[in-house]
């Protein structure tokens, strides 16, 4: 875990990517998702009580390859077979891979609610504790998502292909660009079947209701459902043998 942290941490543009650039879409975007608010029947809503969480869930969600990264580029370096030689067990090589991944998700998602108040003028009506319970079960469900692409996906060009678009289409159908009440009725149908729209509908409980730990309740286990499944589907499918493709 040290030695991935070190890896990520050495490279700023990912700090760059998933804080500063969804706080950038956020001041464009603000006015545009309170007209939203206000038509939904939140009258004093200025933009920020879903611009932050909509941005937030959608940068985390293209994240999603960040932990496979990490397995390509072992491959790439040549040290995979040797971090396989060492004494450590299958079980600690992806506990030390994706716990870093779902840390940084995590404290991504804590920059941006924290600094949606002093720069957007955010206010959570609700519990803070439930916001992050919503912050942790979301980023382990994300991470999980991103393990089942990894185990997949043989080529970097795939893991960044899949990891992209399905990414996208967790934050677009999961309601984390517009409102799942203003998309197409087939869209709202599906968007239930996101891990994404849960999240959603936590942060809007606990943002705009005033909502505390039962009102995420049901998110939260949904969300972590969504994670034991990915997590399953990971573990069944996730060959350690498997030759993978860095570039190339």
């Amino acid at each position: 875990m040290r030695h991935e942290f070190r890896v990520m941490l050495s490279d700023p543009s990912t700090v760059i990517f998933v804080v500063l650039i969804p706080l950038l879409m956020v001041a464009i975007m603000k006015e545009l998702f309170a007209t939203a608010l206000r038509a939904q029947g939140y009258e004093s809503a200025n933009g920020s009580e879903f611009g932050i969480p909509a941005m937030a869930v959608a940068f985390a969600a293209f994240g999603v390859g960040y932990a496979g990264f990490t397995f390509f580029r072992d491959h790439g370096w040549g040290t995979w077979d040797r971090l396989r030689a060492t004494p450590v067990s299958s079980v600690d090589i992806m506990v030390g891979k994706v716990v870093p991944n779902v840390m940084i998700t995590v404290v991504q998602l804590l920059l941006l609610f924290g600094l949606g108040g002093p720069l957007f003028g955010l206010v959570v009506t609700g519990s803070w504790l439930a916001l992050i319970v919503l912050i942790l079960v979301l980023a382990v469900s994300l991470s999980a998502f991103g393990m089942l692409v990894t185990s997949v996906a043989r080529t970097m060009n795939q893991l960044n292909a899949v990891g992209s678009v399905g990414g996208m289409g967790l934050a677009l159908l999961g309601g984390a660009w517009v409102p799942v009440e203003t998309m197409p009725g087939w869209a709202q149908a599906i968007a239930p079947a996101m891990p994404t729209y849960w999240a959603m509908e936590g942060f809007r409980k606990v943002i705009l209701e005033s909502g505390g730990l039962d009102a995420v309740l049901v998110p939260s286990l949904v969300m972590l459902g969504f994670g034991v499944l990915f997590t399953v589907l990971s573990a069944w499918r996730f060959r350690f043998e498997e030759t993978k493709v860095y570039y190339g």
